[in-house]
């Protein structure tokens, strides 16, 4: 089916082509035409609310030419109705240049679509698997399936190596700490989906995974010398750009290797410009992440941002909350460019470059595509066995004590956590065990009551498997490994970097991901229905470095774990 589906892409792709003339031809013809009006709203990428289109999205869609609308959760209640939003947007931009319909679909922690199309475990998932072919397909997969709802841009995937295990925005959203698996991994997803026909952005320029604040929070400064982020940070993006990358996304963060004034890397012209396109040679969509975080915001309005992020290269600025400051990013930048404070060059530039893409990703001819029956294309079989083939393969056994794991015959076992679909899949394959449910974030009072319950239930226990999604189920960890002698089986559904809080525990367990095709392949790891054969993408420890992982072939209920 997937084989199929290319082939009709790349067929509407000739087609398009073929009826246009060359790509070049025809975005001239069209820049020709534009006003300045329309050349300053193709600038912009903005989000709304609702989850239909309504007179106001109608109003602001059409009144400022806007260029690429962002989808996100607050949009979406399932597939059939995110096909007909993007169609009524589609239909609200008859009259105007046809907008990328863009979305956040990493996998992992970062999923605006979860219904129906392949929603894959995440980056860090796929880095434990190292497989470069399941990267290739995860990407192919992700693009064909948002195509057909519409959706023609994806803002993904992640290039940031994450090399600090304190990150609080990256973390498993990246494929890892070192630059080789990031850039083998990254590269294979971008030509998966943009041979697919999607348009790609890759993010989040120069770097972000050295930071130890939000850019959502505040501002980080990447304290690197150049060199330095030559050598790790730009590795993914410069080989991303030589594989032919439609799009980066640059981050709000400070640089002073390369820009001394302290001006965030997506307002910067030493970053864009210079580093960027120059040094870096991208010629390719630069589109800046939300001038609406408190990285930009608690500085400047969001219009002077604009500006500034346009004058040093910016191709696309996104604007996705605030109403009013849509209309003041519009008008902002149509204002510098009607004062010369951006010259028209500029802009024609930056037009240019969407018009390009547009037309190769086929987003200029949006409308002519044929509504289809999503009832008989969702959900699609092969995308579900790949979804679940990766969260098998990114299983990662980091400690194993006493070849505890294992649990073949679970008639002793005591299972406690939040997530609800392994408790109850262990239950299933361990008829004999005992499971506890308890809260994500509980009381003070209630943890008390488990961990009281808790070590109550263990008694006599061959063993307790606790799922850890976040800090509370981490310090519940510390608490029974200094209260209970029976050994403890930590489950990691979130950060790896969790087995800080409890080095001693007998068997730590990653899935890099807590979504149902981790918690299934958690289970059936445990139970030894599959075979065990992840590696750490990132260093958790002196003794667990990347590359580290025992392997456990499917029903090895004997002491054959190797590493």
């Amino acid at each position: 089916m997937i084989t199929g589906l290319l082939q009709l892409l790349g067929l509407i792709s000739s087609l398009i082509l073929g009826q246009a003339g060359p790509i070049s031809d025809r975005v001239e013809k069209i820049l020709g035409q534009m006003s300045v009006e329309q050349k300053v709203g193709q600038l912009m990428m903005v989000g709304f609310g609702g989850k239909q289109m309504g007179p106001e999205i109608a109003k602001l869609l059409i009144e400022h030419h806007i260029g690429s609308v962002a989808i996100y959760s607050r949009n979406i209640t399932g597939t059939k109705q995110l096909a007909k939003l993007v169609r009524d947007v589609r239909e609200v931009m008859r009259e105007e240049i046809q907008p990328f319909v863009a979305i956040d679909q990493e996998g992992g922690n970062v999923v605006r679509v979860r219904s129906d199309v392949l929603v894959l475990p995440g980056a860090m998932a796929l880095g434990a698997t190292r497989d470069p072919v399941l990267a290739f397909l995860a990407g192919q997969a992700n693009a064909i399936d948002l195509g057909l709802l519409g959706v023609d841009m994806n803002l993904a995937p992640v290039l940031d190596v994450n090399r600090n295990p304190r990150n609080p925005v990256i973390n498993i959203r990246a494929y890892g700490d070192h630059p080789k698996l990031v850039t083998e991994l990254g590269t294979k997803f971008i030509q998966g989906q943009q041979q697919a026909g999607m348009a790609t952005v890759a993010k989040h320029f120069p770097g972000h995974g050295t930071t130890s604040n939000d850019s959502h929070f505040a501002l980080p400064v990447i304290s690197l010398s150049l060199e330095q982020l030559k050598q790790t940070e730009l590795i993914p993006f410069r080989a991303a750009i030589d594989t032919g990358l439609d799009a980066i996304m640059t981050a709000h963060v400070q640089v002073p290797a390369v820009d001394p004034s302290g001006s965030p890397a997506s307002l910067s012209h030493a970053v864009i410009s210079e580093l960027l396109r120059k040094e870096l040679k991208f010629d390719g969509l630069v589109i800046t992440d939300d001038l609406e975080m408190r990285a930009i915001a608690e500085r400047m309005t969001s219009g002077e941002a604009a500006v500034q992020a346009i004058l040093a290269g910016a191709d696309i600025v996104m604007v996705i909350w605030t109403a009013h400051k849509k209309h003041e990013v519009y008008e902002a930048l149509l204002q510098a460019v009607k004062q010369n404070k951006i010259p028209l060059t500029r802009i024609d530039e930056s037009v240019r470059r969407i018009l390009r893409l547009k037309a190769t990703r086929g987003t200029l001819d949006a409308l002519v595509t044929e509504k289809r029956e999503l009832s008989k294309l969702f959900p699609n079989k092969l995308h579900a066995r790949l979804v679940q083939t990766i969260a098998y393969r990114a299983v990662t056994l980091v400690r194993n004590r006493n070849s505890i794991v294992p649990l073949c015959d679970g008639k002793n076992v005591l299972a406690v956590g939040p997530q609800r679909i392994f408790l109850n899949e262990l239950k299933r394959l361990l008829p004999g065990s005992r499971i506890l449910i308890t809260k994500r974030v509980p009381s003070q009072k209630r943890r008390r009551e488990d961990l009281e319950k808790i070590f109550s239930l263990s008694k006599g226990k061959q063993a307790v498997v606790v799922a850890v999604v976040n800090a509370y189920q981490a310090w519940l960890v510390q608490q029974l490994k200094r209260r209970i002698k029976v050994p403890i089986v930590a489950v990691s559904f979130s950060s790896p970097y969790f087995f800080r809080n409890f080095p001693s525990v007998d068997a730590y367990i990653c899935t890099y991901s807590y979504l149902p095709s981790a918690q299934v392949a958690a289970a059936r790891a445990i139970s030894g229905q599959i075979s065990v054969t992840g590696r750490l993408p990132v260093k958790i420890s002196k003794q667990y470095k990347r590359g580290h992982g025992h392997t456990i072939k499917r029903k090895s209920c004997s002491a054959s774990a190797t590493r």
